[in-house]
């Protein structure tokens, strides 16, 4: 990249990590202001829409980021483990992703539940997308239909990403209980690979 570019792309990450700063552990993107935002990344108002139509997508951004960031952990671990480590390695390296992104991840959490349609929709379509490259490794029985194995990487999804709002809450020094919640994770993502297994053996009867 030329040195426009390489500045361009700098500004377009100060305005992501502002508006993640600014947010922290209360506000939603919706309780932000485009010159709240602008005014702590240090632009003029107006050098905002060179790089975001609206605080929407400034929000759509920041989820793209984050799926497509586990989307690579879960290939990563594939990638790096066997298939007997794959499970922890995968849980252990999305655990890891959330301790450094927090910001980051707060908003997920957030935004989940929170008042922008778009951007629930957003992030329901990463979880998906995340589902499905988990999918990919998840070596079921031949009786386990594609359609059931999907359904239950989604689920696993759900499940971390559930734990990783509760491990959010833990206080950054509280390590004991942080391995005690990984743990529970991989006991949890457990039981729904031996309930998938076992709730279609009892439907082939």
């Amino acid at each position: 990249m030329n040195k426009r570019d390489t500045q361009k792309q700098k500004t377009h990450s100060q305005l992501l990590e502002s508006a993640l700063q600014l947010m922290g552990e209360e506000k939603g993107l919706g309780d932000l202001s485009l010159r709240e935002v602008t005014a702590h990344a240090g632009i003029v108002p107006a050098a905002f829409y060179r790089h975001f139509k609206s605080m929407e997508e400034l929000g759509l951004h920041l989820v793209e980021e984050c799926g497509e960031r586990i989307q690579l952990i879960v290939g990563d671990a594939r990638n790096k483990g066997a298939y007997r480590s794959a499970l922890q390695l995968t849980i252990g390296y999305f655990f890891d992703y959330v301790t450094h992104n927090r910001s980051l991840f707060r908003f997920i959490a957030r935004e989940r539940t929170g008042g922008n349609r778009k951007i629930r929709e957003n992030i329901r379509e990463a979880m998906r997308r995340i589902a499905r490259e988990l999918a990919k490794d998840m070596r079921m029985p031949k009786l386990i239909s594609i359609e059931d194995t999907l359904f239950a990487s989604e689920l696993i999804v759900s499940i971390c990403f559930q734990m990783a709002s509760d491990y959010l809450d833990l206080a950054d020094d509280a390590h004991s209980e942080m391995r005690k919640l990984k743990l529970q994770t991989i006991k949890q993502v457990r039981l729904v690979f031996i309930g998938t297994i076992r709730g279609r053996k009892q439907r082939h009867k």
